[in-house]
């Protein structure tokens, strides 16, 4: 996949529904990007964990509110300063510092890990965590959750992996772009009965409005996916049968995987995972069920019952 430097994702990060613009290739150097993210084996070692923590996350990616509209108070304003601040302070930049609220070794890897990844790959600079890997622990999440975790301002997540969450989500956004923008130059060039710049563009917005949390949707200020819809479909005299296949976003709703996990490898490298239901209770997963209850968090949605799930996975594929 291209990476697009962080100058450039910071740029575009925001465009209006239906833009069919170009997407300028603003690659980043490749000497500075880290190893891409390596898939975790199932040799026996590997260790995951569902703690209450990574479970109260999975029922928060669930939830239809999450990443509720407040997130994106101040949202431009928060990416721009945690940019200024590695600008000018590199690793020693204080947001970098900041831990989850999940205490839990395996957690607190996927934290470091997440503002070493940032550092290395994003800005070329050293770790700020030299005994972590920088691989980048979102890369295996589909977009839903890197929305949902991106304007998540519970402090479920620090600032550092909400940063890299919304980096990652829109590098591969960009790429999307440009892959639909290059289809709707080829229908342009074979048949010019339809303007296919837009219809293209509102089909594809209109996809990526269904995996938006509500943060998103409201700092985007978009229509209505079914309005976009409709906007196409007028271009096309409300014939289905010319509506164009777009072309695949990578990764881009992966829900029927509602569980998220975190996976730490033998090499101390960890990872989220999105997990489905059955393969916890497969052969190819086993585990152990230690204790499940049912609890109230007072202090971030006390409308919402969280269920706690201490799931312990000591081998993987055994």
């Amino acid at each position: 996949m291209t990476n697009f430097s962080v100058e450039g994702l910071l740029a575009y990060r925001s465009f209006k529904a239906g833009a069919a613009n170009a997407v300028i290739q603003r690659d980043a150097d490749q000497s500075r990007s880290s190893p891409g993210p390596k898939a975790i084996g199932t040799d026996a070692g590997v260790k995951v964990t569902l703690s209450p923590a990574a479970t109260k996350i999975s029922l928060l990616l669930q939830n239809e509110s999450a990443g509720k509209a407040s997130g994106a108070v101040g949202f431009d304003e928060f990416l721009e300063s945690n940019h200024q601040q590695i600008k000018a302070q590199g690793k020693n930049a204080d947001f970098l510092k900041e831990m989850p609220q999940d205490l839990s070794p395996e957690r607190q890897t996927l934290a470091q890990q997440a503002a070493n990844y940032l550092l290395s790959h994003h800005y070329g600079e050293e770790k700020v965590y030299n005994n972590r890997t920088a691989e980048n622990p979102f890369a295996p999440l589909d977009r839903v959750a890197l929305s949902r975790i991106s304007f998540d301002d519970s402090g479920l997540f620090t600032a550092a992996e909400r940063q890299v969450a919304f980096l990652e989500m829109t590098n591969r956004d960009l790429v999307y772009r440009k892959e639909t923008y290059d289809l709707s130059e080829k229908l342009q060039r074979t048949d010019d009965s339809a303007p296919w710049f837009l219809v293209t563009s509102f089909l594809r917005d209109a996809q990526l409005i269904g995996t938006m949390s509500e943060g998103e949707k409201a700092w985007r200020n978009w229509p209505p996916a079914a309005e976009l819809e409709a906007y196409a479909a007028s271009m096309l005299r409300n014939d289905p049968s010319r509506e164009p296949t777009l072309p695949e976003y990578q990764n881009l709703n992966n829900q029927d995987k509602p569980i998220l996990a975190y996976m730490v490898g033998k090499d101390g490298s960890g990872s989220w995972q999105n997990v489905a239901v059955e393969d916890l209770a497969s052969d190819t997963m086993p585990l152990r069920l230690l204790q499940s209850l049912i609890e109230k968090s007072k202090t971030s949605q006390p409308e919402h019952p969280w269920l706690s799930l201490y799931l312990s996975i000591d081998n993987l594929g055994r």
